[in-house]
């Protein structure tokens, strides 16, 4: 990133003001515990929702596995996502998961079913994949769209 790490920081913190984000303030890049560094879960949904409108991002944490290679073919690295719920769960498109130890567990969800769009940002969980997928059940068993 031109102008490297401090930067990055700097222009997501923009992009936080931008999309009117009141209760999320980055210090790093990858959402490490760090004093002043913190963010809700309406705001990550917010975030997740204007993520995803980039084509790109959107394909890439919607692919269970792959595989990419060096230019010359010789060396190939096989990817998996870590998010369980990918290529598992019918509909779950990504979005972020993470874990920290003041944080716990976070897995931020996209499910389209049908056309149904729906954003789960489940935070400080013990069981972030169970938790979200038990949602997702949930959700489409007792909500109807008309």
């Amino acid at each position: 990133y031109p102008g490297g790490r401090e930067n990055f920081v700097l222009a997501m913190n923009k992009l936080v003001q931008s999309l009117e984000l009141k209760n999320t303030h980055f210090t790093n890049p990858a959402g490490f515990d760090e004093y002043l560094h913190f963010s809700t879960a309406e705001d990550l949904a917010r975030l997740a929702s204007f993520a995803v409108q980039n084509k790109v991002l959107s394909e890439i944490v919607a692919t269970p596995k792959t595989e990419v290679a060096s230019e010359d073919g010789k060396t190939v690295h096989k990817l998996t996502n870590i998010n369980e719920l990918v290529g598992k769960v019918p509909g779950v498109l990504g979005v972020k998961t993470g874990w920290t130890i003041n944080a716990g567990e976070s897995l931020v969800t996209l499910v389209d079913r049908d056309g149904h769009k729906i954003i789960i940002s489940l935070l400080g969980s013990a069981d972030r994949f169970g938790e979200t997928e038990k949602l997702i059940d949930w959700i489409f068993s007792n909500y109807s769209w008309e």
